[in-house]
């Protein structure tokens, strides 16, 4: 690799680790809105994967109802796992531009959210109906976009689950869902010994923007810094949509 290289995929994942520090969410979908701009999307993507793994187990440790929760989302992240399959075949089939712009479009949306503090809710009674949309949307979009199931953390959040239980949840969903990523990427030829070894130096950052984060979030308001956060990643957002769509 050469400096330029290392130097886009050391700053994406410092960033990441330091919002994942910070604010407990964000390293995909940090690294990706970075790297993409720098690498395509089926360069980048395959980096993503051990530090989201390493991350994602550090996320579920955190609480005792792992089980339960395995036991209310398993058809959730079993459709998500098929929609990752599904949607890194698709990666690897159409123009690769066509799917920086679309995660250019993820990216900006989940800002907007964020921003607009957009909260909304889902009865208990329609978890069956919606679980199986929201598992497939979510797990396309991570195949085709690496961004790890962005969809679905917004649908955890309507679900109206408590503070930690919603933090379980997500890291398990984004750990299943990792895990099925890999195998994909494994499939399609885009995870070799080489990739395995840049995504593994890639813990360096991330693990020293942690802890940058965690140092942050002591001394920053945290809706302040989570407004930063989203101002930044639109950016970025923008910027992959202008560069790939027009």
């Amino acid at each position: 690799m050469d400096f330029t290289l290392v130097a886009i995929i050391a700053f994406a994942f410092t960033a990441a680790g330091t919002i994942k520090g910070a604010i407990g969410v964000g390293l995909p979908t940090t690294a990706i809105a970075i790297l993409g701009t720098g690498l395509g999307l089926r360069e980048a993507i395959p980096i993503l994967i051990v530090p989201s793994l390493v991350a994602n187990i550090w996320q579920i440790m955190r609480g005792g109802e792992l089980l339960l929760l395995l036991r209310r989302f398993w058809l959730l992240n079993a459709i998500a796992c098929c929609g990752v399959w599904l949607g890194t075949l698709i990666l690897f089939r159409i123009d690769a531009t066509v799917l920086s712009a679309l995660l250019g479009l993820v990216i900006v949306t989940y800002c907007l959210i964020g921003l607009l503090e957009y909260a909304p809710k889902v009865p208990r009674h329609r978890e069956a109906i919606l679980t199986p949309i929201v598992g497939l949307g979510a797990g396309l979009l991570t195949g085709t976009t690496g961004s790890l199931l962005l969809p679905l953390m917004v649908y955890l959040q309507a679900l109206g689950l408590e503070k930690d239980r919603f933090v379980q949840a997500a890291g398990l969903s984004l750990l299943i869902g990792t895990i099925a990523w890999a195998a994909s990427l494994v499939q399609q030829g885009a995870f070799n010994l080489q990739v395995l070894l840049t995504s593994t130096m890639a813990l360096i950052p991330t693990l020293a923007g942690m802890a940058l984060g965690q140092w942050i979030r002591d001394r920053l308001s945290q809706e302040l810094f989570r407004k930063i956060v989203y101002v930044f990643l639109a950016i970025l957002g923008f910027n992959l949509i202008y560069r790939n769509a027009f």
